[in-house]
């Protein structure tokens, strides 16, 4: 057991490491970007982005949820039998990808014109169609991978896909003058290279065939799982293509690099979660205290995430002075509300866990409301609001997403959480990371780096004390824990 729970940890910390520092390494494109290119330009790279996401997830099928089931099911009985549910789910994916493609390419008028609007499709869509031809293959095998528990291997695969996608994309841009074209040539790129690699490394994990009742299998457990996973892609991705539909390529731009400062928030908070949630399931389990350390835990990770969120709103303005051209310099105004949206989404993470307490079928039914609540609330507010309106209704979303999750989650398996001290500090980091659209107009006169250095005086004083306490907190309670 000890073994298996520090494998586990381990596992968790090379995920977590490699994921922010990908994460990290994309951040570093924004500059690239809104020094460079114009923001119609930017904009066809976000509405793309979004566009390709939905559809790998979509011809994807959700095979690769059903890989741990069946591995774990069937690795020690029938290793025979393994190799052919993976063999019969590649073939299929192939399959129908190559189908989608060419429906896709025949109803261009109106499936493509609809998801593409305002980008010409050479070469633009074309260089789209190629990514998502060749990613479903490769987030198969890494789910391959993920179950296998081979997480350096996977890591390092992914860390291969985003550098060679980064390194390509300031080649083309900054060498040879290439604009959205050389950021969506360089991803098609390097999905081929993960496909053949893909190929390569799912020779010996599976039987090429296609065996009909194995695929009626495969399908019975993965496609309940499809809506939960569009879903999910609907309540953060479905903004861009909206903002796109109802105004234009630069309003995408806009939101898209405001969105980007504020999603540090959710950065930092991927990388705890992959260290909190294993933590979790560890103290549930294992420890008579589970339930008063995780609701002191919890507190802390929340105070973390609301004093980051005050770091990015505050510095956002003279982040985007200082990295890109006037044309992008509005893009604060989106910040202090998509960190504080990712402040509640950091909580929502805390008790999400209680969900993957064999309570799994939860998730669709919540995943869909949030993702119809959040298509309503940006089809109004991007007309009434237009960037801005996108940004309110994400928060609103994660709002009401996370208030449901959590009403749910206090039914499958109650922890007290004191819910008045983490909506004070929700409230409070939300009031204080929008404190920039009433004091930074008056701060437009002034030198650019005395404004910085007074806000990271004020930032470093104030917030630094705060983490610093949360976190000293935090550290007595994991001792206590692994001296119990």
């Amino acid at each position: 057991m000890e073994h298996k729970q520090q494998k586990l940890a381990r596992n968790a910390a090379i995920y977590s490491f490699f994921s922010l520092l990908q994460r990290g390494l994309g951040f570093f494109l924004l500059p690239v970007y809104t020094t460079v290119l114009a923001t119609e330009q930017l904009g066809i790279i976000s509405t793309a982005t979004a566009v390709i996401s939905f559809l790998v997830l979509l011809f994807g099928l959700s095979f690769r949820g059903s890989v741990a089931f069946y591995y774990y099911e069937y690795k020690d009985q029938n290793l025979l039998y393994l190799k052919k549910i993976f063999g019969t789910s590649v073939i299929f994916i192939l399959l129908f990808s190559t189908v989608g493609i060419l429906l896709l390419l025949a109803t261009e008028q109106w499936v493509l014109s609809v998801l593409f609007e305002n980008i010409a499709f050479t070469p633009y869509v074309l260089l789209s169609l190629i990514s998502i031809f060749l990613q479903p293959l490769y987030f198969f095998y890494q789910s391959v991978l993920r179950a296998k528990q081979q997480a350096k291997k996977a890591s390092v695969l992914d860390f291969v896909y985003f550098g060679v996608m980064i390194g390509l994309t300031l080649i083309l841009i900054l060498g040879f003058n290439f604009e959205a074209d050389g950021a969506l040539l360089a991803n098609a790129v390097a999905s081929f290279l993960v496909f053949l690699i893909s190929l390569i490394g799912l020779r010996k994990e599976i039987t090429l065939c296609l065996v009909p009742s194995i695929l009626k299998k495969v399908l019975k457990y993965s496609l309940p799982l499809l809506p939960h996973n569009i879903s999910g892609w609907a309540m953060n991705m479905v903004d861009r293509i909206m903002l796109n539909a109802i105004n234009s390529l630069s309003v995408v731009a806009l939101f898209d690099v405001g969105s980007q400062i504020g999603k540090v928030v959710n950065m930092i908070s991927l990388g705890v979660n992959s260290a909190y949630a294993p933590w979790f399931f560890d103290q549930v389990k294992n420890n008579a205290n589970s339930k008063k350390n995780i609701v002191t835990v919890t507190q802390k990770i929340v105070v973390l995430y609301a004093v980051i969120a005050v770091c990015v709103s505050w510095l956002a303005p003279e982040l985007l002075k200082l990295i890109s051209k006037p044309a992008y310099h509005e893009s604060w105004t989106v910040t202090p509300l998509i960190a504080t949206a990712f402040v509640i989404n950091g909580f929502y993470f805390t008790f999400s866990s209680v969900f993957f307490l064999e309570k799994t079928k939860y998730l669709p039914f919540l995943t869909i409301s949030g993702a119809v609540v959040n298509i309503i609330l940006n089809y109004f507010l991007i007309h009434k609001y237009g960037f801005l309106g996108a940004a309110i209704a994400s928060l609103l979303t994660k709002i009401f997403f996370t208030a449901l999750t959590y009403y749910f989650s206090q039914r499958i398996y109650h922890i007290p959480y004191n819910l008045k001290a983490i909506l004070f500090i929700i409230i409070i980091g939300a009031g204080l990371s929008a404190a920039p659209y009433f004091f930074q107009p008056l701060l437009e006169e002034h030198n650019l780096w005395l404004v910085v250095c007074v806000k990271l005086l004020i930032l470093a004083t104030f917030g630094g004390y705060l983490v610093f306490k949360n976190l000293s907190e935090f550290k007595k309670i994991i001792q206590k824990r692994n001296g119990r």
